[in-house]
């Protein structure tokens, strides 16, 4: 069954998808396929579950927009990824023993192939993680960060350190009401001594649509593909302000940052500047989750379900921060 419509403008490519899928299948020698469909979540690229006569796959296929460098960069990124033992579906090659599969049958759009993890993300289960799933969440984050690997810097208009940028693109599309809680955001960040402050390879996108529980109860880490050389705390900031957001929650930002930054530090001590600047960091992760909305919303004309929650997720969350 084939469901591509709304995803087809990312892929540059017009014609159907089954053969793309097919010929894919023959790549990596998985078999016939019988079903498949995209996974209607996120931003970026194409995500494609597959299901064959003898397992399941997901077929990242990547959007027009990443160049070969950009490919590249995902490809080692991976390598070094699984060789640290971190939680990710494990990725396939194809019978030439490369990960990445170019079809120039299709425009050239290039794609890789990973197991299909059997479970439900964060963002599906509508829902924190509980302090058992969150440890486990923090024992990757750690094993992530200490990771010897600098990558080339890629430019993600939604993290954290491009604000003021996100800022400047959205200002005229956010309600009046609203803009005192992204001036107090920016404000506090500009405070932040965020060159000092210690630097690592951080996944930089923990959110609760990139953390996967298994059915076996195993956790899963999704997509690096905007990891990036970042401050250490941006990974917990993320973690703070998005991945333990609750409708109904009584714990504020600043004791959420305290329970994050201990636990954390446990694995890999933070120091007492990032334990400092970590609630205003997360605040920063807050306003970004809310002016992405209104980027994707107001600018990429993307007014789906998924862009209805990150905004109305960084707004409560800004307003609860703030009291506002």
């Amino acid at each position: 069954m084939e469901k591509q419509k709304p995803f087809h403008g990312r892929l540059g490519h017009s014609g159907s998808l089954k053969p793309v899928i097919d010929r894919l299948a023959l790549a990596y020698g998985i078999g016939t396929v019988s079903t498949f469909g995209i996974i209607e979540v996120g931003y970026e690229d194409c995500n494609v579950a597959i299901e064959t006569s003898t397992s399941k796959y997901v077929a990242k296929i990547f959007s027009k927009g990443r160049t070969a460098d950009d490919i590249s960069r995902y490809t080692k990124t991976m390598e070094m990824v699984m060789n640290a033992g971190v939680n990710h579906p494990p990725v396939i090659r194809t019978a030439e023993g490369k990960f990445v599969h170019k079809d120039l049958q299709a425009s050239g759009i290039s794609m890789v192939l990973m197991e299909f993890i059997e479970g439900k993300t964060f963002f599906e289960l509508d829902r924190a993680p509980d302090s058992r799933e969150l440890g486990i969440i923090l024992e990757q984050a750690s094993k992530i960060n200490k990771i010897d690997y600098h990558p080339p810097y890629i430019f993600d208009t939604w993290a954290i350190p491009n604000i003021k940028a996100m800022f400047e693109r959205v200002s005229k599309f956010i309600a009046q009401e609203d803009k005192p809680l992204i001036d107090e955001a920016i404000s506090r960040y500009n405070k932040i001594p965020v060159d000092s402050l210690p630097h690592c390879f951080v996944h930089g996108d923990f959110t609760k649509a990139n953390i996967l529980k298994a059915k076996d109860g195993r956790i899963f880490i999704l997509d690096f593909s905007v990891s990036n050389w970042y401050p250490r705390i941006q990974e917990l900031a993320v973690i703070t302000a998005n991945l333990l957001y609750r409708k109904t929650d009584s714990t504020t930002l600043q004791e959420k940052c305290n329970m994050v930054g201990s636990s954390y530090s446990k694995l890999n001590p933070l120091t007492k500047d990032e334990m400092r600047y970590l609630p205003d960091y997360a605040l920063a992760g807050m306003a970004m989750e809310f002016m992405g909305a209104h980027q994707e919303k107001y600018i990429n004309g993307n007014d789906s379900e998924e862009t209805g929650y990150w905004l109305n997720l960084g707004r409560q969350g800004l307003k609860k921060a703030l009291r506002m």
